[in-house]
């Protein structure tokens, strides 16, 4: 693996998720900090300096315009409100930075496209921090099915309760299902068929609290080949200890792994192989992973290697030269999929709110 050095990177925003999504991998991990530098917060509000101190970060920027005038800053860690997020990634893509950003991109589809698109003319990496799909867990399940392990694919079934979410349990219930979750859920359907499944049915359960919030989402998904995907999605307050599951039948036997990872190094990280053959036969296959190394660690991890291998290679940015994650264009039919599941089930897709800076307010002759 190809080498440059250690990438300094900056944060947008005071999430409450940075401490063990960002800070805790590094910290916790010495060969995850031989490449990465965390080297400054940018925070509105007059919130940065206590934020940085918080966090134990050397710098605190008092804007974002500020850590993106910042040279010494390669690459942005965008974990800022969905509103504001699609914005401030392609500012800092247009300042030359790399940006790993938090799920979801964006409001929407046609924001990630003008993301994406962003991040080509920049020459800059561009990644979404869908975390699970880097664990090797998942990776793992996807070399079983592949193997043929349990025979023809035929379903997944996927549960996501609200403790999955890194908004934080407040956040999400705001959120609602399909944003705070749905976004890791199509993320990982897709990653386990390795194709583009279409909405079958979606339907959406309301709060009590507020009826513009969908509180629990079903949905049912099909690739062209037939298999099909079963998601559940709640921001009930009361799921908040469920863990996440998922289930994938074959045509010869079942692969189950539960909460293969929580963000603290508590991962299981079990996949219980039953095959029907053989009289049922019942295999457990442990993933070897030290405790700290959590599904933020692998996400972090691919990140700095797609930044040090497009720089070694002199790629620039274009869709076919990732080889470590799967590129802004990954998060485009992510979102894509969430746009169509909220139409199904019909709710509102998000509106974009915050126009991006231009030339990428436009998509053709459309506005945003």
């Amino acid at each position: 693996m190809a080498q440059v050095g250690k990438l300094r990177l900056g944060i947008f925003g005071a999430a409450r998720n940075v401490p063990f999504s960002v800070i805790e991998p590094v910290r916790n991990n010495p060969d995850l900090a031989a490449r990465i530098d965390i080297v400054g917060v940018a925070c509105e509000q007059g919130e940065a300096e206590n934020v940085a101190k918080a966090w134990g970060v050397p710098t605190s920027f008092g804007s974002y315009d500020e850590l993106l005038a910042d040279p010494t800053v390669e690459a942005v860690y965008n974990v800022l409100p969905i509103e504001m997020r699609a914005h401030w990634t392609v500012r800092a893509l247009l300042a030359g930075k790399h940006v790993l950003s938090e799920t979801p991109m964006s409001s929407n589809a046609r924001e990630a496209l003008l993301a994406q698109r962003a991040a080509e003319d920049s020459g800059r990496v561009l990644l979404e921090g869908t975390h699970p799909t880097c664990h090797p867990v998942t990776a793992r399940v996807r070399e079983m099915l592949v193997e043929g392990k349990i025979g023809g694919l035929e379903r997944i079934d996927l549960t996501l309760p609200i403790g999955h979410s890194l908004h934080g349990k407040t956040i999400c219930t705001k959120t609602g299902a399909l944003l705070g979750l749905g976004i890791h859920g199509v993320a990982i359907v897709r990653a386990l068929l390795g194709d583009e499944p279409r909405v079958v049915s979606a339907s959406a359960m309301p709060s009590e609290q507020d009826a513009g919030v969908d509180e629990a989402m079903s949905i049912s998904l099909r690739v062209p080949s037939g298999v099909e995907a079963h998601l559940d999605l709640s921001v009930k307050l009361s799921g908040a200890n469920e863990p996440t599951t998922f289930e994938v039948l074959g045509n010869n036997g079942t692969i189950h792994v539960k909460e293969w990872f929580t963000g603290r190094g508590k991962s299981s990280n079990e996949i219980a192989l039953e095959t029907f053959e053989n009289d049922g036969e019942k295999k457990v296959e442990r993933v070897d992973i030290r405790a700290e190394r959590d599904t933020f660690y692998f996400q972090l991890m691919v990140f700095v290697d797609e930044v040090a291998e497009q720089r070694f290679r002199g790629s620039s940015g274009l869709p076919w030269e990732y080889t470590k994650g799967k590129g802004p264009s990954d998060a485009v039919r992510n979102m894509a999929l969430v746009d169509s599941i909220a139409r199904v089930a019909g709710i509102s897709s998000r509106m974009t709110t915050t126009p991006m800076p231009p030339p990428y307010n436009v998509i053709g002759r459309s506005k945003l």
